[in-house]
């Protein structure tokens, strides 16, 4: 401020102004205060009207710049009125009152709206009535100014013209003052914030003018000495109400200041009138004492502090509709603060619905229209909320966004229909459910609904005041809205994630029951597998087999089972895959000894549901370059098959037992990898037909997959050892055999069985399942006996004499014995 030129000049001439009137005081006086505080006081004034160094600022440059001129005005005429009243004091006085009065018409012109749609009309910019006002001040400008310094020119005017002009001039620019703000009234009582300013100014000056009047009536001061300073203030009260920032303060300073002035008024020209009349003695009254002026004075003081006491409830009654919507709106606003959000929307509705039933009763209530859903929300005389499906026009929205305040009012609307075709058919929405004004409700992104109050009878627009009252109460509700969709989509979430949550548990239990049934189909194929193993073990050498293999697949660990030729290992090694912990899983089995066939990784792949693509003639296709488990002729290698996860059958073991028949015909190599790199969740039986320490004292198995074995090792028992199972078995394999041939099952006469007996089986379950196939091939009936065995050429060979008959310490005669059913 200190800095700016303009700011020098007017303190300039607000110092020149007081050092005249010093001059012409003698030095004496109350001129040293006006030159030592009116430039102070002016600059503080300048500061308050300059623009805000942050924010948006709605106040037009120009209305800013004549209100610092009013002030400079209104500074130059306080300090002439310090000094004696001469010509030239009257004269600068009189300039002062003239700059303040046509700055403050000049604002009145330049008063900014707050945009939306409505526009200032062109009339109401004109400075006509600042040109006029100046046509009265110029008389009484130069009136004196001439006397002053050319004395000998109006020697021959009355001295009173002086005075009658600065009262002319006074009266002329309040009343075209009054007159230019009644024709902004007029124009713009629509916008907001301009009609609370124009009504602030017009009430002001008016009161102003009132308060002058009457103490020029009363006596007080001479008209010529109160009118300059009473116009001088109501211009000063003009510049407040055009450059104020806030213009809802303007309207509730405006009602402190009626409320104030029209209880304190009258008390306080009594107390000016009893000082006034007190060197007669008598107050005007014939017979009062001259002590009672002491009294007069202290009522009055008394009166107008109750006055200031009951100006608040008397402001209330200034307020627009009897501030019966700003109650409401604060009512609303607090009752919003509840922290259900259902509690808090019924509480605001419940305190808006209560003004609208105080204007008419039996009218549209206050509704909340929500956009998703499409809905409107109202509560009636008992506080209840009620919701129906109802839909919000779109261009209702778009108007109301870019209203002041984000509110659309009906009067606003109706004012632009002309203009505006595109607001009548919301004009016709609006009228048809007896909305007056609109206010958005949004949230964080974006308009979330609309606040309706009802239109009723009322008398005047809305002002900016109660805009901001409703804009407060809908900015409430999209809070509370907020929240209340946040804890219904917390809800939501919970019920999604209940419903989620039971659908997995669905889910998982519908895995469980999958994972059990594969878990049996699993143990269900084992148990044929194992069936051989387990139907004829009778004798104690597969009893002790079984027990100590059960034992083994119990603990978990490798398994190796030393195995005679001829020997079915696969059913042993079920035996050991049912007992162990991964009985549910699957049984894999690799026959080491077989060639690696070319449909290897094919046959895996489609165990695992991913089999490679086929040509029109089935075959594979064909590439150019051998692949990553493709050896350099073409063909997959041994090591590739079992590292690539879709052919590896240590893959198609996981969870289960990989049984490895001849595992010593294995590629070395895939001996060292099935060692390393055998999973802690595959079980694994090896079949081999010498024990591990010899196989890898030659070279036929690898040191690494030795190690992995270690040394639980069985000896399968072959058939010579199995007296007891002879009979049972060899009627289970005839069973068996007429069941796939005929369809029921083949018998075994006692000399046929006798001659199974007496032979001792060297190739075990291998010989004896060929030997009675081809004897059922060749049977007529559903017995084969010793003929059908004489037409295969079966013959029982003596069993020739080995260590292993003395050392179970019995002759084969004697075992065939107990071995037959007859004793």
């Amino acid at each position: 401020m200190l800095r700016r030129r303009s700011f020098w000049i007017a303190a300039a001439a607000v110092a020149y102004t007081a050092f005249a009137a010093l001059r012409a005081s003698g030095g004496h006086g109350p001129a040293w205060l006006a030159l030592l505080g009116l430039p102070a006081l002016l600059a503080l004034g300048l500061r308050w009207v300059e623009r805000p160094p942050r924010g948006e600022d709605r106040i037009e440059p120009a209305a800013r710049s004549a209100a610092a001129v009013c002030l400079t005005g209104a500074a130059m005429l306080a300090a002439a009125r310090s000094g004696p009243a001469g010509l030239a004091l009257i004269a600068l006085g009189n300039l002062g009152a003239a700059a303040a009065a046509m700055a403050a018409l000049v604002g009145l012109a330049r008063i900014a709206g707050l945009g939306g749609l409505l526009e200032p009309p062109p009339s109401t910019r004109r400075l006509d009535a600042a040109a006029f006002a100046s046509l009265f001040w110029t008389v009484a400008v130069a009136l004196p100014a001439v006397s002053a310094v050319a004395p000998e020119r109006t020697a021959d005017l009355d001295p009173l013209l002086v005075h009658y002009a600065t009262s002319a001039a006074s009266l002329g620019s309040l009343t075209v003052t009054l007159v230019a703000i009644a024709r902004v009234r007029i124009a713009r009582r629509i916008e907001l914030g301009v009609a609370d300013r124009v009504e602030a100014a017009l009430l002001l000056t008016a009161t102003a003018l009132a308060v002058g009047l009457a103490a020029a009536f009363v006596g007080v001061a001479p008209p010529e000495s109160i009118l300059p300073v009473t116009s001088a203030v109501a211009a000063v009260c003009v510049a407040f109400c055009t450059v104020a920032a806030d213009a809802a303060q303007v309207s509730r300073a405006l009602r402190g200041t009626l409320a104030v002035a029209t209880l304190a008024t009258p008390p306080a020209l009594l107390a000016v009138y009893a000082v006034h009349e007190a060197p007669r003695g008598d107050l005007g009254l014939r017979g009062a004492p001259q002590s009672s002026v002491g009294v007069a004075v202290f009522g009055a003081c008394a009166l107008c502090a109750l006055a200031g006491l009951a100006a608040p409830a008397l402001a209330r009654r200034f307020a627009p509709e009897g501030a019966r919507w700003l109650g409401a709106f604060d009512a609303a606003t607090r009752a919003a603060m509840n922290p259900e959000p259902e509690a808090a929307l019924e509480a605001a509705l419940s305190a808006l619905r209560e003004a609208s039933d105080a204007g008419v009763a039996g009218q549209a209530p206050p509704a909340l229209y929500l956009l998703s859903p499409p809905e409107r929300v109202t509560v009636d005389r008992a506080g209840y909320a009620h919701t129906e499906p109802a839909e919000v026009p779109a261009r209702l929205i778009e108007l109301a966004q870019i209203e002041p305040e984000r509110v659309l009012r009906v009067e606003a609307a109706e004012a632009v229909e002309v203009r505006r075709p595109e607001v009548r058919p919301l004009l016709a929405w609006l009228a048809e459910r007896d909305v007056g004004v609109v206010a958005l409700v949004n949230d964080a992104e974006g308009p979330i609904g609309a606040l309706a109050i009802p239109r009723a009878r009322r008398a005047s627009p809305m002002t900016l005041e109660e805009v901001s009252g409703l804009r407060a109460v809908a900015d409430r509700l999209g809070a509370v809205i907020a929240v209340s969709a946040m804890l219904s989509g917390s809800r939501g979430r919970e019920v999604a994630a209940r419903r989620e949550a039971e659908e997995r548990a669905r889910e998982v239990s519908r895995l469980e029951r999958a994972v059990a049934q594969g878990a049996g189909r699993f143990r269900a194929i084992a148990a044929l597998l194992a069936r051989p193993a387990r139907a004829a073990a009778y004798s104690p050498a597969a009893r002790a087999a079984l027990e100590q293999l059960e034992r083994l697949g119990v603990a978990g660990g490798p398994v190796t089972l030393l195995t005679a030729p001829g020997i079915d290992a696969v059913a042993w090694g079920a035996v050991v895959h049912l007992t162990s912990p991964r009985a549910g899983g699957p049984l894999a089995i690799v026959d080491g000894a077989a060639p690696l066939p070319e449909g290897f990784a094919q046959a895996f792949a489609q165990a695992r549901g991913a089999a490679p693509a086929r040509d029109e003639r089935g075959a594979a296709p064909a590439r150019d370059e051998p692949s990553a488990i493709e050896g350099s002729s073409g063909t997959p290698t041994a090591l590739a098959l079992w590292r690539d996860p879709d052919s590896s059958p240590i893959e198609a073991a996981r969870g289960g037992t990989l049984l490895v028949l001849d595992a010593q015909a294995l590629p070395s190599e895939v001996q060292s990898y099935l060692g390393a790199a055998l999973p802690d969740d595959v079980g694994l039986v090896v079949a081999v037909p010498q024990t591990v320490d010899a196989l890898a004292a030659t070279g036929q198995l690898s040191e690494r997959l030795a190690d992995r074995l270690g040394d639980r090792a069985v000896a399968l028992p072959s058939l010579s050892s199995r007296a007891e199972d002879l009979r049972a078995l060899a009627l289970d394999h005839l069973a068996r055999i007429g069941v796939r041939l005929r369809g029921r099952p083949f018998g075994l006469d006692l000399r046929a069985l006798q001659a199974v007996l007496d032979h001792p089986w060297p190739g075990n379950d291998a010989e004896m399942g060929a030997v009675l196939l081809r004897a059922a091939l060749v049977a007529k009936g559903d017995v084969v006996g010793e003929s059908e065995l004489a037409a295969i050429g079966f013959a029982p060979s003596p069993e020739p004499a080995s260590g292993a008959d003395s050392v179970r310490g019995e002759p084969r005669r004697a075992r065939r014995r107990r071995a037959d059913p007859r004793g």
